[in-house]
């Protein structure tokens, strides 16, 4: 077997980016596009609907679909044509800069206010027509709320244009895809959120009378699960074809390994890595599957177990478990994190590239950021488990709905919300349900807990570690200010 240089590994792990949070209209570098085939229904111009947690890949596609060379590339890794011959617009995607398409969350609002009993379907039937641009037959006004008014005062005038538009579009061979996202900043409460949430559904569904034209929504978790958005006429026909965009271990992993590839200072170190490992495997038929051939990888890079023997667990598959959430979904951005840190943990092992110890470390750091960053979304999860820390897990549902009530955690919750002005889970306003069982439902939802079969509740080590709650045999949550254990 050739002589693998891991310290080159190791250094290019040590340099995978941080990947932040794609902000509203940053370009998305070529170099971070990795196509998991499983995504391709969600880039599907077709699928009005696509669904995920934070952090999974919602803002990214908005944003790598909006860039002409990035979508022609994923078109053809895809094979589908209908996005490659699409030109698309953002309709909405929070960004408070001034856009020839998509309004801003505050002037979206202003209209909504001031809407003098009209529907706020005009408001996005104003985006539509924006987006549609030269293709439409009448010049349209310049200034977003003369454009709602004109749109609103002649539907059938709208109608004609629109239609217009939808037959150059057709003549000249091509698509307009108008995409939307951060749905949950339109609106300062569940109420305005909703309003406009709802008729953009429903914008979505009449625009499937169009033979060019469609729109495309990524929303999050919470706002999906709330019903009443699909309280409309054929709503099902969006809601029964929801894409959810998921990434499975062994997407996780071909994101890892493509990164590799890309580094200067890894590269030839991982191809040789992996002709190495090619060979073994044309030698046992048996670990001929791709997946198969990534744990070979995997075994390489850190080692076979989370420790001495397989007791604690073999790397390839304890990772992916103790990363994912209660809905079984891991964060590729977190999934990056725990290799990034476990390069630059303690001492490099002499056979690998990183180790068991540097990646219970990673795991740690990955904790605190996925917290961190799942509570820029729901800005109430620190408060519902703050009262948790110290406490062991599972706990019956009876004992966490006590804690919550004695001390007013959902009262402070909506309270606070009103205060600073951040959106409280929509499930508290659900009158069947107490408070207390409205944000077990609300937790349950976004994947941070978990309701076992028997009854009870877990907490993933993914949320449970950054929190400071126990569980037995668990990731030990990180001592503050001292070094920390390897294992519970």
């Amino acid at each position: 077997m050739v002589d693998i240089d891991f310290q080159a590994i190791r250094k290019g792990l040590s340099e995978l980016p941080r990947a932040d949070n794609h902000a509203p209209d940053q370009t998305v570098n070529p170099e971070e596009v990795y196509a998991v085939q499983g995504h391709r229904a969600a880039l599907d111009p077709d699928r009005a609907l696509v669904v995920a947690n934070r952090g999974m890949g919602k803002s990214f596609w908005t944003h790598a679909l909006s860039q002409d060379p990035i979508r022609q590339s994923v078109s053809q890794q895809f094979r589908q044509p209908d996005l490659k011959s699409a030109a698309v617009s953002i309709g909405f995607n929070a960004s408070e800069r001034a856009d020839s398409v998509a309004p801003s969350p505050d002037t979206i609002r202003r209209v909504y206010q001031d809407r003098d009993g009209r529907s706020p379907e005009s408001i996005w039937n104003a985006v539509i027509a924006r987006a549609a641009g030269s293709n439409l037959p009448v010049p349209i006004p310049q200034g977003f709320s003369p454009l709602v008014q004109w749109v609103d005062e002649d539907p059938e005038r709208y109608a004609s244009a629109m239609t217009e538009a939808d037959n150059r579009l057709a003549t000249a061979g091509r698509r307009l895809l108008i995409v939307f996202d951060a749905l949950d900043r339109l609106g300062e409460d569940w109420e305005t959120t909703r309003a406009l949430t709802r008729a953009l559904l429903r914008r979505a569904l009449a625009a499937r009378s169009y033979r060019t034209i469609r729109i495309k929504l990524f929303m999050r978790l919470d706002q999906f699960e709330d019903s009443s958005l699909f309280d409309f006429p054929d709503a099902s026909k969006i809601r029964n074809t929801r894409v959810d965009l998921e990434w499975r271990t062994e997407d996780l992993y071909g994101l890892l390994f493509s990164r590799l590839e890309r580094l200067s200072s890894a590269r030839e170190s991982f191809r040789q890595l992996q002709d190495s490992l090619r060979f073994r495997q044309s030698a046992f038929p048996q670990v001929s599957q791709a997946q198969d051939s990534q744990k070979l990888t995997v075994d390489a890079l850190a080692g076979e177990f989370m420790g001495a023997s397989k007791k604690r667990g073999r790397v390839f598959t304890w990772l992916p478990t103790h990363l994912a959430d209660a809905r079984g979904q891991t964060s590729p951005r977190t999934f990056l994190t725990v290799w990034r840190e476990a390069a630059h943990h303690g001492t490099a092992p002499l056979a690998h590239a990183v180790d068991h110890l540097g990646i219970m470390e990673g795991v740690r750091k990955a904790s605190e950021d996925r917290f961190t960053e799942l509570a820029e979304d729901y800005k109430w999860i620190r408060r519902a488990l703050e009262p948790l820390k110290g406490q062991m897990v599972p706990m019956e549902r009876e004992t966490l709905e006590a804690i919550w009530r004695e001390r007013q955690v959902a009262e402070r919750v909506v309270n606070e919300s009103r205060q600073k002005g951040w959106l409280a889970p929509v499930q508290l306003g659900v009158a069947e349900m107490s408070p207390e069982r409205a944000l077990v439902t609300a937790l349950e939802t976004i994947g941070v807990l978990e309701i076992r079969r028997n009854g009870k509740i877990n907490v993933p080590d993914i949320f449970r570690v950054e929190a400071g709650i126990k569980r037995k045999g668990g990731v030990r949550p990180p001592r503050r200010g001292s070094p920390p254990d390897s294992q519970s």
